[in-house]
C-alpha cells in the first residue's frame, strides 16, 4: 500500500532488540547479499497465542492523513488470545476516519529472506487485512515495501504488491477459497533479483528484476486491518460495517542464507 505516511500523533518508545541465536549458515551460497538502509536484523518467530511481548512488539497508536486514505490505528484494537492476535476495525469516528483500525509492528528492520504469516482475514466490505514489510520517508528512507493484502469484499482473492522508491507493481490472484473462513499460510521470499509469493506452500506469483525494480531497503515487519475512505474506496469499497476482526496466529522471518524456525514448521493447510 502506498502510504505517503504522514504522522499526526504517535506513541514514542525505546526498544531493545535481542540477538537471535541458534541460526546456522546454509552452505554453498557464497557471500550474503546486503540490503540498503539499516543493517538487517536476524530471524524471528512469533506465536501470538502465547501473548504479547512489549519489548519487541509494537501496538500502534497514531493517525495517518494521506491523500488517498485517512486511517486511525488504536492500540486497544489489538488483542491476544487462543486464536492468536486479533486486529479489530470498528465504527469509531476520529479526526481522519469514520472508523478506528489496528496495526502491529515487529520492531527492528529486516531484509532479504522469507516472511510467513498464518492469517484468517476479515470479509467486511471496506476493510483490508495486510501483512507486509515497509519503510518510507517517515522512517528516513525511500519508500520500499512488499505486501500481502486481503480485501474483505473480494475474499476469494489475494492482492500482492511491491514498491521500489515509491514505484509499485501489483497483482490480484484468485485463490479458490474464502480467506475469512479459515487460517491460511501466506508467505513471500524477497531476494535481490526477485520476489515470490506463496499461499499454503504453493507459489502464486513471482516478479523478477529483469521485469521490474526490486525493493532493496530494509523495512519494518507489520500486520494491520484498516478501514477504507477517500479514494481507497474505489479499490476496497465503502466501510459500512460496525465491527470486524482478523486473526493472525503466527509471523516469522528467516534471513537469506540462514536456517531458523518459521510458521510453516507447525502449520497444516485446511483440507479442501
Amino acid at each position: 500500500m502506498a502510504w505517503g505516511r504522514v504522522l499526526v500523533a504517535a506513541s514514542a518508545a525505546a526498544f531493545t532488540i535481542a540477538s537471535v541465536s541458534g541460526l546456522t549458515e546454509v552452505p554453498g551460497r557464497g557471500p550474503k547479499p546486503v540490503n540498503s538502509g539499516r543493517p538487517a536484523q536476524g530471524a524471528f518467530l512469533v506465536d501470538f497465542s502465547k501473548g504479547h511481548d512489549d519489548e519487541t512488539q509494537l501496538l500502534v497508536d497514531l493517525d495517518i492523513d494521506a491523500e488517498w486514505l485517512g486511517v486511525s490505528y488504536r492500540d486497544e484494537n489489538v488483542g491476544f488470545g487462543r486464536q492468536g492476535m486479533s486486529l479489530v476495525a470498528r465504527r469509531d469516528p476520529t479526526p481522519v476516519s469514520t472508523h478506528s483500525s489496528a496495526e502491529f509492528q515487529y520492531v527492528g528492520f529486516y531484509g532479504y529472506g522469507r516472511y510467513e504469516a498464518v492469517i484468517r482475514a476479515s470479509n467486511a466490505k471496506g476493510v483490508v487485512t495486510a501483512f507486509f514489510v515497509y519503510t518510507g520517508e517517515d522512517m528516513g528512507d525511500p519508500h520500499d515495501e512488499i505486501d500481502v493484502e486481503l480485501v474483505g469484499r473480494d475474499s476469494g482473492r489475494l492482492h500482492v504488491n511491491s514498491f521500489h522508491h515509491g514505484k509499485g507493481t501489483a497483482k490480484d490472484i484468485d485463490l479458490g477459497f474464502d480467506t475469512s473462513e479459515g487460517e491460511h499460510l501466506y508467505a513471500f521470499e524477497w531476494l535481490p533479483d526477485s520476489i515470490t509469493w506463496f499461499v499454503d506452500g504453493v507459489q502464486v506469483h513471482r516478479i523478477a528484476a529483469s521485469d521490474t525494480e526490486i525493493p532493496t531497503t530494509t523495512g519494518r515487519v507489520m500486520a494491520s486491518v484498516w478501514a477504507a475512505n477517500r479514494t481507497s474506496v474505489d479499490w476496497v469499497g465503502d466501510a459500512e460495517f460496525d465491527t470486524t476482526v482478523a486473526f493472525i496466529r503466527c509471523i516469522s522471518h528467516v534471513p537469506l542464507g540462514r536456517a531458523a524456525a518459521q510458521c510453516s514448521d507447525s502449520f497444516a493447510p485446511p483440507l479442501p
